[in-house]
């Protein structure tokens, strides 16, 4: 276990599969539970609410981590402990982190809910979720262009939504989106499959943000340029390593060891870190 710092001396720690009732418990409000939802999907949750980040996508490829059918339906069906998210965030419309279908049911299912992401992603959910009627109304598009930021307010939990180019030129076109989610004092920063160069980042001046916890691809951190680029654009106090193929899960662990010890690989399912602080 890594000694970290976090809004002064702080403890992580990590548990799989907790009772259902504490995620829907208000927590102290200096303590912070991120649960992995595999792949890039991460539920926070902080004091009363909760924001799931690319949470509600189904089996897609094997390279990719997914839900088993029965934690999918339970998410899906907003079922307890998940009928208290406030906010859904997707970065991107690619099927590892979206579905139009899971979206559609859990904002049915789950009335208080709101998604914002790209019209990419909105327009997906219009198109395929057939009750998309009863839910369009908590449907918010918010497409930023790139390199510049839009600021929200949404059930009371304050957003950044960034334009931030996705990796690879054969995928210029889709809409990825970053998130900064402002929740009880505390920044957590989601880049989504983001491009990995400086231009993508630096009109951002997010190193000025103090993010408190940032969810980076793995594959940032096995890179130098990468690394680099984590460490001067972002300096967040906290990393954890997402989108960690279940098939090299050990070995991609084993090399973070190596290269950025500080950071905290995501690869088993529904399992929680939390951060305590006094």
């Amino acid at each position: 276990m890594i000694a970290l710092l976090f809004l002064g001396m702080i403890s992580l720690c990590s548990s799989h599969n907790p009772p259902a009732s504490k995620l829907n418990e208000p927590q102290e409000k200096s303590r912070l539970l991120i649960t992995y939802v595999a792949n890039e999907g991460v539920l926070i949750s902080s004091g009363t609410k909760q924001v799931l980040i690319d949470g509600l996508h189904r089996e897609y490829k094997p390279d990719y981590a997914f839900l088993p059918p029965a934690l999918r339906e339970s998410l899906e069906s907003a079922r307890p402990p998940y009928d208290g998210i406030d906010l859904l965030l997707v970065s991107h419309l690619h099927l590892d982190h979206f579905h139009p279908q899971s979206v559609g049911l859990h904002l049915k299912h789950n009335p208080s809910a709101i998604l914002v992401s790209s019209d990419q992603v909105a327009d997906g959910v219009k198109k395929d979720f057939a009750d998309f009627n009863a839910i369009q109304s908590r449907v918010k598009r918010s497409t930023p262009a790139w390199k510049t930021k839009v600021a929200h307010e949404i059930n009371g939990v304050k957003l950044t939504v960034l334009g931030l180019r996705h990796a690879g030129p054969h995928f210029s076109w889709i809409q990825n989106l970053g998130h900064i989610i402002e929740i009880d004092g505390k920044k957590l920063l989601h880049i989504g499959d983001a491009d990995m160069t400086e231009e993508n980042f630096s009109s951002f001046h997010l190193a000025q943000e103090e993010i408190d916890v940032a969810f980076i691809p793995y594959w940032y951190l096995l890179s130098s340029s990468g690394r680099s680029l984590v460490r001067e654009q972002i300096r967040p106090k906290h990393i954890l390593a997402v989108h960690i193929p279940p098939a090299e899960a050990v070995q991609v662990t084993e090399q973070l060891g190596k290269v950025y010890p500080d950071a905290v690989p995501f690869t088993r399912i529904m399992e929680v870190k939390s951060f305590q602080g006094r």
